[in-house]
């Protein structure tokens, strides 16, 4: 589209010249100014800013991509046999990855999943007083 106004590629091409910061290479840097010092001239983040990993959107990411081989579930923090179950069945034939996707993406607390053992992370364990038959 550029091609049939010529005067709007110009254009777009200046802006774009302009608006780049960039410094000269070669002999035409200032010696002077060193890399510590453009570290030092970058901005700080403000104070109230949360620096934590969104560990949801981490967690599902990797649902949908290693959800077959239980990435999910080690990067929320379990043992070995989950993910070789995991594994093995192709994330239970695909039932198992989609309902954890479930649980990871609509859950208001990813507490009760992390460190969870269990091969169904959504199941609750068992108590810890059996009652007798």
């Amino acid at each position: 589209m550029l091609h049939r106004f010529p005067a709007l590629a110009a254009s777009a091409l200046l802006v774009l010249l302009l608006a780049s910061n960039c410094t000269a290479a070669g002999p035409f840097q200032d010696p002077a100014r060193s890399i510590a010092e453009e570290i030092s001239n970058l901005p700080l983040p403000p104070e109230g800013i949360n620096k934590k990993e969104p560990q949801r959107l981490v967690a599902a990411g990797l649902a949908l991509t290693l959800g077959a081989f239980g990435a999910h579930r080690l990067y929320l923090g379990t043992d070995a046999k989950v993910p070789i179950i995991y594994g093995l069945t192709f994330g239970g034939f695909g039932v198992l990855t989609l309902i954890d996707l479930g649980q990871i993406l609509f859950t208001k607390d990813l507490h009760s999943f992390r460190n969870n053992n269990q091969v169904f992370m959504w199941g609750k364990g068992r108590t810890a007083e059996l009652t007798p038959p």
